[in-house]
């Protein structure tokens, strides 16, 4: 059984160079090696968190498989040129699951999944911030902000969104994944 298909490996690479763009814009125009530290840092955010999504539903059980949302990275690249590069919005896809007839996922199951992107970003966001800290490399800063803001923006308890499925199960780790993800990064504004 492969892991990945044709089709998840292209609609990764598409989410991934969307988002490069949106959190690089504008600052790519002007300092094209710009780009270079958005692929790596928004790359290792984006796919970690995503491939996180997927293992977690694998290790339950469920067939998995990341799709972009064309919608989505439209108007994620709208917004980040309509706003100079100073509006987030990035939903540019989602890890779908499923088992079989016989076998649907618990409310346990879909908190668990949708937990793992965050918590992934969340530890290595506090890794970039420790790294930053201690050495003073600007990547390991604009590491921590992106894990962050992904964290932030994934534990939003709408419907869609890891928050929601996170908060009806367990509240509390809800709103201490949320601390840690604020903190951090608030912290990485100012490393």
């Amino acid at each position: 059984m492969k892991i990945f298909s044709v089709l998840e490996i292209r609609d990764i690479v598409i989410s991934l160079l969307v988002l490069c763009i949106i959190f690089s814009y504008p600052d790519f125009l002007t300092q094209p090696s710009f780009f270079l530290v958005s692929l790596l840092a928004v790359g290792v955010a984006f796919i970690g968190h995503e491939l996180s999504h997927k293992f977690a539903a694998i290790r339950q059980g469920f067939w998995s498989e990341y799709r972009m949302w064309p919608q989505g990275l439209f108007m994620a690249l709208l917004f980040a040129m309509a706003s100079g590069g100073t509006f987030f919005f990035a939903a540019p896809g989602a890890v779908y699951f499923e088992g079989s007839r016989f076998k649907r996922p618990s409310r346990k199951q879909l908190a668990k999944i949708g937990m793992a992107g965050v918590s992934f970003n969340v530890a290595l966001m506090w890794l970039s911030v420790a790294a930053s800290l201690t050495s003073g490399i600007y990547l390991f800063s604009y590491m921590a902000s992106v894990n962050g803001w992904l964290a932030i923006f994934n534990l939003i308890p709408v419907a869609g969104l890891d928050g929601q499925k996170l908060l009806k199960l367990d509240r509390n780790t809800w709103l201490l994944l949320v601390l840690l993800s604020v903190s951090g990064f608030i912290l990485s504004r100012f490393i």
